[in-house]
This record gives structure tokens, C-alpha cells and sequence, in this order.
């Protein structure tokens, strides 16, 4: 999400810098298109200490993968495939794996049974 920020940020200085630029500069088609900068307004969703406590255990997935889920305070990290990362919540039962992009979608939040988890091609 903060990168999301960061480019809308950077997409409003640049607009911004252009509205100071001379107009004679800049070539006849640049001052006849439009940007549209689109932008989430949601606000980052957080777990407590208790959802996170509660959503710990051991899932099997359909591919035959299990994945264990633990946490430390109120952050959850997952085992998947050898590899332990932080799990970031963007809504109420969907995270984000935070170093390779790999949602991670429960049924519920606490006492989830259903995992889904699709892995980012990078």
C-alpha cells in the first residue's frame, strides 16, 4: 500500500512541477492529454493480538501443501514452501505475503478451517 502512495505522490508532484512549466516548451499533444490519477482510499486493515493468536495452525491445501501459520504479537507469518514470510493483512481475510507477492485468503477471521493460497509468478 505504501507504495501505491508513494506513486500517487509522485504522480501529483510531477503534475504539479508541470503546471509551473512554460507552455511554449512543451510539445502541442502534452497539452491536450489529460492523467488520471486513480487512488484506493481504503485504510490498512490491522489484526488484534487475539485474531492473530487465534489464526495459528497447520493448513492443508488442495495441492496437497501444507502450510503452518504463526504469529508474533498481533503479526501473522507463514511456512510456505520452505520459506517463512510475514503475512500482511490488505482486508479482513486476505494477506499479502510480504516478500513474494502470495495471497493468502482465509474463510474467517479467527478459527479459520479454508485456506486458499495463490502464489505470484515473479
Amino acid at each position: 500500500m505504501r507504495i501505491v502512495q508513494a506513486l500517487v505522490f509522485a504522480a501529483a508532484a510531477t503534475l504539479s512541477l508541470s503546471a509551473f512549466a512554460d507552455p511554449s516548451v512543451a510539445p502541442s499533444s502534452a497539452t491536450a492529454s489529460a492523467v488520471m490519477v486513480s487512488s484506493s482510499t481504503h485504510t490498512a486493515y490491522r489484526l488484534t493480538q487475539d485474531e492473530a493468536e487465534h489464526m495459528r495452525g497447520s493448513f492443508r491445501l488442495t495441492d496437497g501443501r501444507t502450510i503452518t501459520v504463526t504469529n508474533r504479537m498481533n503479526k501473522l507469518f507463514v511456512d510456505l514452501d520452505g520459506k517463512r514470510e510475514e503475512l500482511v493483512p490488505v482486508a479482513p481475510k486476505k494477506f499479502v505475503t510480504r516478500d513474494t507477492g502470495a495471497t493468502v485468503a482465509f474463510n474467517q477471521v479467527p478459527f479459520a478451517d479454508e485456506v486458499v493460497v495463490n502464489q505470484a509468478a515473479r
